[in-house]
């Protein structure tokens, strides 16, 4: 898979031009430099910085925490370069597939709310013969996604556990009716809550690692280094806990913990994007872009608080390892682990809420029957209580495993979709680039 999420992002870096570098400034000035909040929307949508902040409620996950380090613990310090070499590939891929979620998007009969995703833009942009694959990736995600909010909050409640003495099933139920309120309001309320937490989440989280690299300054020109230098060459003989790594083992989980915190390529992103109020499919593709520069900003954070403060070496991975570096910078364990303890709520809560949303959209596909979805929300709150048991916490890579599965899944339908498409999606970035240079005023 990761071998074809490489060959199809460089088929669209090749369509569109390079678009995702050459308009990088138009990218960042007409996405982060614009108003972000209290923006006016129509009844249809909601504005592009809510779509976003939805969709890195998801992407910003565990993964950047956990699955960073794990790739270093596994790879060395050479993942990380593959790591934001799988970012570069992404931005297309993102790009693209938030683009044909816009385009191919539909109104929701009962709400008047925009509603797309990789099930829509099979249905319009590529008619019935491709009702299949449509009706699979809804089928498969429709059930995936009862069990992946119950992932993320399990995390939760493994992190809490190993720390405090609380039973994971009073997390698991609490976490289950704060989950049940947000639900209820709909996208509305979901993009809302996503709006004040995600920002705030992910800038607390930079502070933190910004207070680490300055603390230890003087490393961070050796953590470059090794990443660079152990991109290119074995790390078998570096003395300590750690060893055994090669360059393969660096291209290989450094992509993969890329691409499986980035997201790009699962088609889930353009769920949350399609909700947009915007007028040109690519005008919030671009958001997409900005997705992943985030993302992969989280990512470095979490890279160089390991490598500077030397705990890559000690043999732990996971947020074990993470948790470790913060706490051998702050010179205590009990400080590392509860900070750790606290992010990992948030962006395991947030990530739970938007993966609900996510399956509610899938179901929608099939029926918009208001009873059906209700008991489909109330089933995800059960699946979430039921996933903190305590056999389930302790077995935890059993819950990760299907997850991965089912994300196996996914990819490997939008990716052929992806490609089917290519051209709508280079003809549109096309357009947009005559809307920004002037040469048409207006987008039809």
């Amino acid at each position: 898979m990761i071998i074809f999420l490489c060959i199809v992002a460089i088929i669209y870096t090749i369509g569109v031009k390079g678009f995702q570098f050459s308009y990088l400034r138009h990218i960042f000035r007409n996405t982060f430099g614009k108003k972000l909040f209290g923006v006016k929307t129509s009844n249809k949508g909601i504005s592009s910085f809510k779509a976003l902040c939805m969709a890195l409620s998801n992407t910003l996950g565990v993964g950047n925490i956990a699955g960073v380090a794990m790739a270093i613990a596994l790879g060395g310090p050479g993942a990380v370069l593959w790591i934001w070499i799988a970012a570069l590939l992404a931005l297309v891929i993102k790009y693209a597939e938030i683009t044909l979620g816009v385009k191919y998007r539909e109104i929701d009969p009962n709400t008047g709310v925009y509603r797309g995703g990789f099930m829509f833009y099979v249905k319009n942009g590529l008619g019935k013969k491709w009702t299949w694959i449509a009706i699979a990736y809804a089928g498969l995600n429709t059930v995936a996604y009862i069990n992946a909010p119950g992932v993320q909050i399990n995390t939760i409640a493994s992190s809490v556990t190993t720390y405090l003495d609380v039973p994971p099933l009073a997390i698991g139920i609490v976490c289950a009716i704060l989950l049940g309120i947000v639900l209820i309001g709909g996208v509305n309320r979901v993009s809302s809550f996503a709006e004040k937490v995600v920002p705030a989440m992910t800038i607390a989280y930079c502070v933190m690692t910004l207070i680490v690299l300055v603390l230890n300054i003087t490393a961070i020109p050796h953590a470059f280094a090794i990443i660079f230098k152990y991109a290119i060459t074995d790390a078998k003989a570096i003395a300590g806990g750690f060893g055994g790594a090669t360059v393969a083992l660096a291209l290989r989980y450094g992509l993969a913990r890329g691409f499986y915190s980035n997201g790009a390529g699962t088609g889930d992103s353009p769920m949350a994007h399609a909700s947009a109020d915007v007028d040109h499919p690519c005008k919030q593709g671009i958001w997409g872009i900005s997705e992943v520069i985030v993302d992969v900003i989280v990512c470095t954070c979490t890279a160089l608080v390991i490598l500077v403060t030397g705990v890559w070496q000690t043999g732990k991975s996971g947020a074990a390892l993470t948790a470790s570096a913060f706490a051998t910078a702050f010179h205590s364990e009990a400080l590392g682990n509860i900070l750790i303890m606290i992010i990992i709520i948030f962006f395991a809560f947030t990530t739970a809420v938007v993966c609900a949303y996510y399956g509610e959209t899938c179901l929608k596909y099939f029926t918009l029957n208001s009873k059906i979805i209700t008991f489909y929300r109330l089933l995800i709150c059960v699946a979430v209580a039921f996933d903190t048991n305590p056999i389930f916490v302790d077995k935890l890579n059993i819950l990760w495993g299907v997850g991965d599965f089912n994300v196996a899944i996914a990819i490997m339908l939008n990716l052929i979709v992806l490609v089917v498409l290519r051209k709508e999606v280079f003809a549109s970035t096309e357009e947009y680039k005559e809307l920004v240079s002037g040469r048409v005023k207006e987008y039809m």
